[in-house]
């Protein structure tokens, strides 16, 4: 197997990981957990799980200061990636607010032309369409009424989450994947604790339904998808990991229908399609290496 097509296959795994994250999130609702306690707690247990494995399995660290000061640069921005998102529910339904946060594979691929100088091709623009079009139709949302400020913030966290995934790209080329993850965790863990802190909303989970959606979150949709997004962010460019990402929603919906009888419409189902085709048609991009890696395109101030 390839190594970009074992990447691919990583990213699409990190995707259905990730996936879970709104199925935990309707079950934190449920049990009236809250979610200045539940996302702390989460980046908090799957910080130390990811600590643990790294002593007993000697994964590497970030070795010094600066790579340290990157990824927990990078951990505040996937803090603010998943506030922003979450505050634009309050002006937004789920489904339009999920399709403006996944513009932000459009803006991973902008930036990948820009700033890493990777290449788009007319296959990479054609995957971008058809998966963002899948993930319109997977989502079903209603435009009307939408509030300027929701939209605002979901688009605030598309670019979040698009500078974190070209930013992992960048330094996923001096770290390895765990070490970047390992930063990124800790990073993520101390703004969450300081939001949770302003909020006052840093209390520990009660009972064992809470407990568990924490664990199970941080376990299915945090330390897993991690592990997996890494890897494969260190074998693809940056314009394919976003676009594999559209797989996400999909998973959502899926779980949404298995496991908490949520209904699956015949446009879902053509989203999805769409979606898993974008997926299909990326693979026709090939930048390919003769080593293991999509070579990584040189940065300004790179040598």
């Amino acid at each position: 197997m390839q190594e970009s097509t074992k990447g691919s296959l990583m990213v699409l795994g990190a995707a259905a990981g990730f996936g879970t994250i709104g199925i935990f999130g309707e079950l934190a609702v449920a049990v009236d957990l809250s979610f200045a306690t539940l996302l702390p707690f989460r980046f908090a247990f799957a910080t130390l799980l990811v600590v643990v494995l790294a002593r007993v399995r000697d994964w590497s660290f970030p070795a010094t200061a600066r790579e340290w000061g990157a990824t927990l640069v990078l951990g505040v921005v996937y803090t603010a990636m998943t506030l922003l998102y979450f505050f634009s529910l309050r002006y937004l339904t789920a489904g339009l607010a999920t399709i403006v946060l996944y513009t932000y594979p459009a803006i991973v691929v902008a930036l990948s032309a820009a700033v890493l100088r990777e290449t788009v091709t007319r296959w990479t623009v054609g995957a971008l369409a058809l998966s963002l079009s899948g993930v319109a139709l997977v989502v079903g949302a209603d435009t009307s009424g939408a509030a300027p400020a929701g939209v605002a913030l979901a688009l605030g966290a598309a670019t979040c989450y698009a500078v974190y995934t070209a930013a992992s790209r960048v330094l996923v080329s001096t770290l390895t994947p765990r070490a970047l993850m390992t930063g990124v965790l800790v990073g993520t863990t101390g703004s969450m604790a300081v939001y949770g802190a302003i909020t006052n909303g840093l209390v520990a989970p009660a009972g064992g339904r809470e407990w568990a959606i924490v664990v199970g979150l941080a376990l299915v949709g945090t330390v897993a998808p991690l592990v997996l997004f890494y890897e494969g962010v260190e074998r693809l460019a940056a314009s394919r990991v976003g676009i594999i990402s559209t797989a996400e929603p999909v998973v959502t919906v899926l779980l949404g229908a298995l496991l908490l009888d949520e209904v699956v419409t015949a446009v879902s189902v053509a989203g999805g399609a769409l979606v898993l085709g974008g997926v299909l048609l990326v693979q026709r991009t090939r930048t390919a290496t003769p080593d293991r890696t999509e070579r990584m395109p040189t940065v300004d101030g790179d040598p």
